[in-house]
């Protein structure tokens, strides 16, 4: 479906009328669920994460990896990566904008299909990591 926000506030698009509105005071209101579908990054050497195709994203690594600087951040948005071992035993080096707990990037999780999953904050230069579930799968 797609949407417009019109420049006086209105909102135009399929369905739309049962979908969002905006209140009296111009907060937007989603009727059922609001989410971002989950974005397939590619695996390589080095990997891309275009924020503005989706805040949640998955990988799944093929090699020992390095993620870049993530392009379109947004300042107060919330970001959300799952990281599946492929073969089992991969690492992920990270670009700096990503910023952990303790300042120390987590410990993946080593065995073969294993899935990790880590949220961040944005000030729109870096992320901050909100939480982190390790060895999931």
């Amino acid at each position: 479906m797609a949407l417009t926000i019109n420049g006086n506030g209105t909102l135009s698009g399929e369905n739309v009328t049962s979908a969002l509105q905006l209140n009296a005071t111009a907060n937007l209101v989603v009727n059922g669920q609001g989410y971002s579908p989950t974005l397939t990054l590619t695996d390589g050497a080095t990997i891309s994460w275009d924020t503005d195709l989706g805040q949640v994203a998955t990988v799944t690594l093929g090699g020992n990896r390095t993620i870049n600087y993530p392009s379109n951040l947004e300042s107060g948005s919330f970001y959300a990566l799952e990281i599946i071992q492929g073969t089992g035993g991969q690492t992920l080096s990270w670009n700096t904008a990503f910023k952990f707990t303790g300042a120390v990037a987590p410990t993946l999780s080593t065995a073969a299909g294993a899935k990790d999953y880590i949220t961040f904050r944005s000030d729109g230069t870096n992320l901050y990591e909100q939480g982190r579930s390790i060895g999931v799968a």
